[in-house]
């Protein structure tokens, strides 16, 4: 489970004076069942959050994060394919991965800023010292500024070097700052902005995206100036419900690259505006529900308004993959299929 995912348990067991220990995956050979950045933590009261490997070794780190509280010092530990260790721990899928073990400080000033970043939906790179002289600091970037180290002036300057570069991606990854030098071995996580999706038309199939989009990791907008339809009971999933025409509520969204418009309404009177907002913006996908002849008069419309072919081109219609969706649900199914698809693409 990611950082957000504990992060309210951390909370709680922080606010009652527990101590915390932390495992966090950090790499990933082969397959396994979670990605870099997920985590298992335990309370000294006993409880558990979150998860490394849905199962497979979460037994193992219980006993080593207790010895952590316990007083052992913290750790790098690696599992392999169960039938290779002798005690039976490791994962079945036949990969590896390796774990950071550590304690959780709540005090810490970079933590503290970092739940800042995350309720502000501001994007922040979290570095974890990984090699022998610098296991467990801790650097924070941010675009203009710092807190935190890893304890070598160098190493802090080598990271401040590529914030740029780390805040163009959303994944977590372990780096060498100094090439070939395991001693500068981080492990950063990239802290971006969920990737928002904005659906036009509060229909049923816009009903059924919300909902599924949003447990997805997308920040959900839906416009639709048809109030009636529009109703928060509807829509409990989404960040914010617009009333007014697309084209208006578009202009006060930064429709950027990590930006979905998803297009549902089927009535010309709203679907053109919103098209036609959508392409002259830099947002990365444009989807419009509809067949082959509603997809050709909002193209000949939107040439009509004066866009070119190319940006027309960018439209992708009929929305979603195609795998014979029939009802709201399954329509729903396809385009957020094709939105992952098209994100995960190299």
């Amino acid at each position: 489970m990611s950082l957000r995912a504990v992060r309210d348990d951390l909370a709680r067991w922080a606010g009652r004076g527990d101590p915390i220990a932390v495992a966090t995956l950090i790499a990933v050979r082969r397959s396994a069942p979670l990605p870099p950045g997920a985590r298992f933590a335990i309370s000294g009261a006993g409880e558990l959050s979150g998860s490394i490997s849905s199962g497979c070794v979460e037994g193992d780190l219980h006993e080593r994060l207790s010895a952590l509280l316990g007083g052992d010092a913290p750790a790098t530990v690696t599992y392999g394919i169960t039938d290779e260790m002798a005690a039976g721990v490791g994962l079945s899928c036949g990969g590896e991965i390796d774990v950071l073990l550590d304690l959780h400080d709540p005090g810490d000033p970079v933590w503290q800023r970092l739940w800042q970043l995350h309720e502000a939906g501001a994007p922040g790179v979290l570095l974890t010292g990984i090699g022998a002289p610098t296991r467990s600091r801790q650097l924070l970037l941010e675009t203009d500024r710092s807190m935190g180290t890893l304890g070598s002036a160098e190493f802090d300057r080598v990271a401040r070097s590529r914030v740029a570069e780390w805040l163009g991606r959303s994944d977590a990854h372990v780096v060498e700052l100094v090439h070939g030098d395991p001693d500068s071995a981080v492990f950063v996580e990239s802290f971006v902005p969920p990737p928002r999706l904005v659906i036009v038309g509060a229909t049923p199939i816009g009903h059924a995206l919300c909902a599924m989009a949003h447990r997805t990791g997308f920040e959900v907008v839906v416009i639709d100036p048809r109030e009636a339809f529009l109703r928060p009971e509807r829509f409990p999933a989404a960040a914010r419900l617009d009333a007014r025409w697309p084209d208006e509520a578009m202009a006060t969204l930064d429709l950027d690259p990590r930006t979905s418009v998803v297009v549902l309404t089927h009535d010309e009177k709203l679907d053109e505006p919103a098209l036609e907002a959508a392409l002259t913006s830099r947002c990365g996908y444009v989807g419009l529900l509809g067949g082959r002849r509603t997809q050709r008069k909002r193209r000949e419309a939107l040439l009509a308004r004066g866009l070119d072919e190319a940006v027309c081109d960018r439209i992708h219609g009929p929305v979603g993959l195609e795998i014979g969706a029939r009802s709201p649900e399954q329509i729903a199914v396809s385009i957020l299929a094709q939105l992952i698809a098209l994100a995960r693409a190299p």
